[in-house]
């Protein structure tokens, strides 16, 4: 069972001050039709990585590297692109654990450079 307490790595990248990051926690809770958080121990076995499957062409999988993008439809990795969706699947929390942390995050207490103290947001 995965621990719903854990965090995950996109919400605790900064970009932006505390404002644009609530807008960020806000826009995905509300303006993505589903979303699932991977917590931030789960090794990083998917970066770059998608998987398209179509109903009348051979699926292509897709990496995304810092020297190389590549396009593939042998059906090896096709079938090690499933299985690490497959695991993915698995460990990332489910829809209403990741909205709950999502709102977590966009209801924490904001620190305003011009103004002294936390806020709620």
């Amino acid at each position: 069972m995965t621990d719903f307490r854990r965090r995950t790595l996109a919400l605790q990248q900064r970009f932006g001050d505390d404002r644009v990051m609530e807008d960020q926690y806000l826009r995905l809770l509300f303006n993505v039709r589903m979303i699932r958080l991977v917590p931030a121990d789960v090794p990083a076995i998917s970066a770059g990585l998608m998987l398209w499957e179509f109903d009348k062409a051979k699926p292509v999988a897709y990496s995304d590297a810092d020297l190389a993008k590549v396009f593939v439809q042998d059906p090896g990795a096709i079938a090690r692109t499933r299985l690490i969706f497959n695991r993915l699947e698995e460990l990332a929390l489910d829809e209403e654990q990741s909205r709950r942390k999502l709102a977590e995050y966009a209801g924490r207490p904001r620190e305003e450079l011009d103004d002294a103290g936390p806020h709620l947001a």
